[in-house]
């Protein structure tokens, strides 16, 4: 099975809904620059053909309110699902249609660690039930 890892020293960013003024319809500049560092960064990731298992983890920057110490989960905004979209969109596939799975987490980060996204993917097998 062929699988690769990356780990991307970037702030994550939830995709942004799309803007539309006089008729056009664009995403904002701030995305579009996050999104062209992103394939910068991913453009060498040899990813296997076929059906693909993709797995996230997000980690942002630990508030300065949060007392120090290990990881812990983040629930509040961004949304998880539109960082996992910024991310499928900066990944060099043709059509993220080949995402056949996803599993992804997003964390505060530990008291000294960077914020970051952390990707592995694999081929996609068939399995019965959820884990």
């Amino acid at each position: 099975m062929s699988r690769v890892r990356m780990i991307v020293y970037i702030k994550p960013i939830a995709c942004p809904r799309p803007r539309v003024a006089r008729g056009r319809t664009y995403y904002p500049m701030q995305y579009k620059k996050w999104i062209k560092e992103m394939k910068t960064r991913l453009k060498d990731l040899s990813i296997p053909s076929g059906p693909i298992h993709v797995e996230l983890v997000f980690v942002v920057q630990r508030p300065k309110r949060m007392k120090k110490g290990n990881r812990v989960i983040h629930s509040k905004r961004p949304d998880l699902d539109n960082m996992i979209k910024a991310v499928l969109d900066a990944l060099p596939i043709k059509d993220d249609a080949v995402v056949h799975s996803i599993k992804a987490q997003k964390f505060y980060g530990a008291t000294d660690e960077d914020p970051k996204i952390e990707i592995m993917i694999r081929s996609a097998e068939i399995k019965k039930s959820l884990e």
